[in-house]
């Protein structure tokens, strides 16, 4: 689940309509259906986890940072781009600044 380059994109369409942008660095694989995704928003270092539990057929992202504990938990749906699109962006950001 390494090509995480579309998910990436689907996730900056969100932070962009408050001028936000993540920008990547490096992504791993976690499991045999999840990724990490290494990178940046704003200067602050984060992560972003987009996992499968191929039990449930549902998808989840989440945003993580050493820098800050109040992110707001996984947004999990059907698919990664309901997923994405339901994550509370405009919080996330503002907890990292």
């Amino acid at each position: 689940m390494l090509g995480t380059e579309p998910l990436v994109h689907l996730v900056n369409t969100e932070p962009a309509l408050i001028g936000a942008e993540f920008v990547p660095a490096m992504a791993k694989p976690i499991g045999p259906f999840s990724s990490i995704m290494f990178g940046t928003i704003d200067g602050h270092a984060v992560h972003l986890d987009f996992l499968t539990n191929p039990a449930t057929d549902m998808c989840a992202v989440r945003l993580v940072s050493q820098e800050v504990d109040a992110l707001p938990d996984r947004s999990a749906a059907p698919t990664f781009e309901d997923a994405i699109q339901g994550y509370p962006w405009a919080i996330a950001v503002d907890a990292l600044e």
